[in-house]
């Protein structure tokens, strides 16, 4: 909306204490470049604010910090600023005629400030935390029975964890990510999309790990990189029939690389209540945050979120949409989600 220069905006969300890897330039570029997304980049002199339009007719003309991501919000260096650019932002929602405005998770100093502006406060999702203020040997101690017993049993059995070197790895990363979302009943996102997120933000913001076994890749994880925080990002792990544990070791494995190489949290990505991988990401001695989004609306309210509305699409599209389809029309899906 208002022109910005990429290297001060980059550099206003890094020296911020509270900004996320989604806050970078590089966030907005990979949607307008892969889904077509209209940007609006909000800046004042000592705050950003980057925000998203997306338009549809399934879902409603919406304005969201920020689609795909688990963060989003203001990054200011005062609580005026930030009132300043939260205005900024309701007259671009006007402006634009949409039918409400989503902020992901912001920082919760700015909780008081979305209320004073007549935001409403929606709680539907959390996150796990591990904090890596321990040596290796002593966050290991900290991991329960049954999953060192499952780390050790992917090690005993010749699972091996690699690290991705070369943007040609991302295909196979794909190839995992596409089939364990036909078994989900989710949409995928398209190849190109994490190809973007190669070309962006490797190798300083982010890691590709996969698992092998029996010379076979059997899981993948994409993680962010930024500030002292490895954010989880992308797992997928198709052939769970396979008793070999991959996931727990992946796992562990991020856990030591992210010690060794001085890291302070790993946050394990959001997550809903009842959710399978719950039970995974609570069990590595960490910490529940709640994620809570702030919604201004200028129309009707929002009901249920749409991933609860629509379940039973979900369940058809796992049971009986051919894996082929599922990948030509889900991207299209998704890019109306957000």
């Amino acid at each position: 909306m208002n022109p910005v220069e990429p290297t001060k905006f980059n550099e206003l969300v890094k020296k911020s204490d509270h900004g996320h890897v989604y806050h970078l330039y590089q966030w907005g570029t990979l949607l307008e470049e892969v889904h077509g997304h209209r940007l609006v980049y909000l800046q004042e002199d000592e705050g950003i604010f980057p925000l998203a339009h997306i338009k549809t007719r399934i879902f409603g003309d919406r304005l969201i910090s920020l689609p795909f991501a688990d963060y989003g919000g203001p990054c200011a260096q005062d609580g005026e600023t930030a009132d300043s650019i939260i205005s900024e932002c309701e007259k671009v929602a006007q402006e634009l005629g949409v039918d409400f405005i989503e902020i992901r998770c912001p920082d919760s100093r700015y909780f008081e400030i979305f209320n004073k502006h007549g935001f409403v406060r929606r709680d539907d999702y959390f996150t796990f935390i591990l904090e890596l203020n321990k040596d290796v040997d002593d966050l290991w101690g900290a991991v329960p029975k049954n999953k060192k017993k499952k780390v050790k049993s992917a090690e005993n059995r010749g699972v091996q964890v690699i690290q991705a070197t070369d943007k040609a790895d991302v295909k196979i990363f794909y190839t995992l990510y596409s089939k364990t979302m036909k078994k989900l009943g989710s949409p995928p996102q398209h190849n190109r999309f994490f190809e973007k997120i190669w070309d962006l933000f490797y190798p300083k913001n982010m890691r590709l790990f996969l698992a092998v076994y029996e010379n076979h890749y059997i899981a993948g994880r994409i993680v962010f990189l930024h500030n002292g925080t490895i954010q989880q990002a992308y797992s997928c792990s198709p052939r769970r029939d396979i008793k070999v544990s991959p996931n727990d070791l992946l796992q562990w494995h991020i856990i030591k690389w992210g010690k060794e190489h001085g890291f302070n949290i790993i946050n394990f990505g959001r997550t809903r209540e009842n959710e399978g991988v719950m039970v995974f990401k609570s069990q590595w001695s960490t910490k529940r945050i709640n994620m809570p989004y702030f919604y201004k609306f200028y129309g009707k309210g929002l009901g249920q979120r749409q991933e609860t509305k629509y379940k039973w699409i979900s369940q058809l599209w796992s049971k009986y949409m051919p894996e082929f389809v599922a990948n030509r029309i889900g991207p299209w899906i998704i890019k109306q989600v957000g």
